[in-house]
């Protein structure tokens, strides 16, 4: 079976790990839930960032007997999932970063949401998860599509053979997605060409082109980019298509394929998409936070990390300030930084980069803005028992309607009037508005709360089964990490990592050439790829397992659950790599047989 290929040292350091296991399992230091091991000596770590991958790693190492202290510039913690409250006239209502997703497909994450304690849960946090059961592309003229989770397949069994495949995944294109039949075949046999790439190809050849190159999204229907463009990818992925590579987009793509075929999905029964039954610090980041001090973590909030002192090849403290400038040093025996992607460069000294001159690579890799905005509303409105995609907002749009699924009432919140959040989230800022005809960077918070309303009333309004109104709007809150709105200094503190074409190589792994120092983040080499949740959970667990191994722990390292992948492909796989290394294309890349040069 085809592995994808996990960075050097991550791989490493698992297979280390591992071995040093074997024979100890019975005598290992991870404790049941609600205890740690004694830290012992020589085995202290100081984290900086407590976003998911920072608390990962922090729950991994103090349930092995680390000693750990996680510092955060922020007064919350939680990172890009936290809740952002406002205040509103009787009391503070719940936004947010953006809403976020928990795929079927996702397992490291599912692990580490059982594992944190929550009251009346038999299975913690994980309890707190809610299935979703449609969603909807939306567009405007009465151009809605819902359709139901899971997809009814037109088939009870997985297709047997790579054309029964293409056949039933197009069926699948035409009847639900409305795609003309050339274009259904055609983009299943693209699907086809990329779950068929042997692992070579698509690091080699995917990895350097976008997706619009690879699903031919510039000569398409308009319906073909409802499904394969940003109107439905962007669900999956927190990217645009233009700008992220088609490995990184074909490889959600394919994991979220074999969700639909219940052939990937966590034990869960919950389906292919969840979401919280609530806040995500009110049902998961603060019981994560009670349980990680319950059992010895020890938290730093305000503390900005601003630069490491190195002697050599190996940490000798790191510098944190607050607010007011006020510095503070730091020792451990480990250091790592899960401060993300756009922020490193800034603690990346000479000498750092003298020790790993790969290091300087991490500042080819690119961030873009996925800003969210909530509107408060006076009644309840479900636009769909799920997400919706915005299919013709020029400004990326899409959303959730919260409050049917969150366990406790909106009314309780803020002065008592709100009955539901619609949570959406802008993507593209560089685009006109339809109505104002300015793109989103160019407006002031007002403008671009109005006109990102506009715009999700046009594509709702039409559809005529539900009618958003503006007397329905309470008040709206943008993500308060962006700052200077209509203004030439506009900017954003929370930019996400993106996977343009050939950005693999520029990232690193979870171990450094320092001995002492290492990275957790979404943005390392994962084996999930893309910027999300569970790769920054990925990410954590790397980062800890790379600790385990630089400290001679004894104890096991925390479980990677690899990718899944489908055996009845794997012939196809071999034959693909022998075909990619003589320069051909893929066997079912028939329309396009250029290949590029390599």
């Amino acid at each position: 079976m085809q592995q994808t290929p996990y960075p050097s040292h991550s791989r490493r350091t698992f297979m280390k790990n591992a071995a040093l296991a074997g024979g100890v399992a019975a005598a290992m230091t991870l404790a049941p839930t609600g205890r740690r091991a004694s830290a012992q000596p020589g085995r202290s770590v100081a984290i900086f960032g407590a976003g998911p991958a920072g608390l990962t790693a922090a729950h991994e190492l103090v349930e092995r007997g680390f000693a750990v202290t996680v510092y955060e510039k922020l007064d919350a913690f939680g990172g890009k999932t936290r809740s952002i409250y406002t205040d509103s006239g009787g009391g503070q209502l719940p936004g947010e970063h953006g809403f976020r997703s928990f795929f079927g497909f996702y397992h490291n994450l599912p692990d580490t949401l059982r594992r944190i304690p929550f009251p009346g849960n038999a299975n913690g946090v994980w309890d707190n998860l809610v299935r979703l059961n449609a969603a909807m592309i939306a567009g405007m003229n009465r151009h809605n599509l819902t359709v139901p989770l899971p997809f009814p397949l037109p088939f009870s069994q997985f297709p047997m053979t790579p054309q029964g495949f293409i056949d039933s995944v197009a069926s699948v294109f035409e009847s639900l997605f409305r795609l003309p039949l050339p274009e259904a075949v055609f983009a299943a046999e693209r699907l086809a060409v990329y779950v068929s790439s042997s692992t070579e190809r698509k690091f080699g050849q995917w990895e350097r082109m976008t997706w619009t190159d690879f699903a031919r999204l510039d000569n398409s229907s308009p319906e073909y980019n409802r499904f394969l463009g940003d109107g439905f990818i962007r669900e999956l992925v927190a990217t645009k298509s233009r700008n992220c590579s088609a490995h990184s987009i074909g490889l959600v793509g394919e994991e979220y394929v074999w969700s639909l075929l219940n052939l990937n999905n966590d034990t869960d029964g919950k389906g292919n998409d969840r979401v919280l039954n609530g806040p995500t610090t009110e049902t998961w980041i603060n019981p994560w936070i009670d349980y990680l001090r319950s059992i010895g973590v020890t938290f730093q909030l305000g503390q900005r990390l601003s630069g490491f002192s190195s002697d050599g090849a190996h940490i000798t403290a790191a510098t944190v300030a607050d607010r007011s400038g006020a510095r503070q040093t730091v020792e451990a025996d480990y250091y790592l930084s899960a401060i993300p992607l756009d922020k490193f460069p800034d603690v990346l000294s000479d000498n750092l980069s003298a020790a790993d001159p790969t290091l300087d690579r991490i500042r080819n890799l690119q961030s873009a803005w996925m800003v969210g905005i909530q509107f408060f509303l006076r009644e309840r409105v479900d636009l769909a028992n799920g997400h919706v995609g915005y299919n013709d907002a020029p400004w990326g749009l899409t959303s959730i309607s919260e409050a049917q699924f969150w366990r406790r009432p909106l009314t309780t919140y803020g002065d008592g009037t709100v009955q539901d959040v619609l949570s959406a989230i802008i993507s593209e800022w560089e685009e006109p508005g339809t109505f104002n005809r300015k793109s989103a960077e160019q407006c002031t918070p007002e403008e671009i709360a109005r006109e990102t309303w506009a715009q999700i009333k046009a594509h709702v309004d039409d559809d005529g089964d539900i009618q958003l109104t503006d007397d329905m709007l309470h008040s709206w809150m943008i993500d308060p990490a962006l700052t200077g709105a209509g203004t030439p200094e506009i900017s954003y503190d929370d930019a996400i990592f993106i996977q343009n074409p050939g950005s693999w190589s520029d990232r690193p792994d979870a171990c450094t050439a320092i001995d002492n120092l290492f990275l957790a983040g979404d943005w390392i080499k994962t084996g999930m790829n893309v910027a999300c949740m569970e790769g920054a959970n990925e990410g954590g667990r790397l980062a800890a397992n790379a600790i385990l191994h630089a400290s001679g722990s004894p104890s096991a390292p925390a479980t990677i659950t690899p990718r899944f992948t489908m055996p009845l492909w794997d012939p196809l796989k071999l034959i693909d790599r022998e075909l990619y290394k003589a320069g051909q294309p893929n066997i079912f890349d028939v329309i396009d047989r250029r290949y590029p040069t390599r």
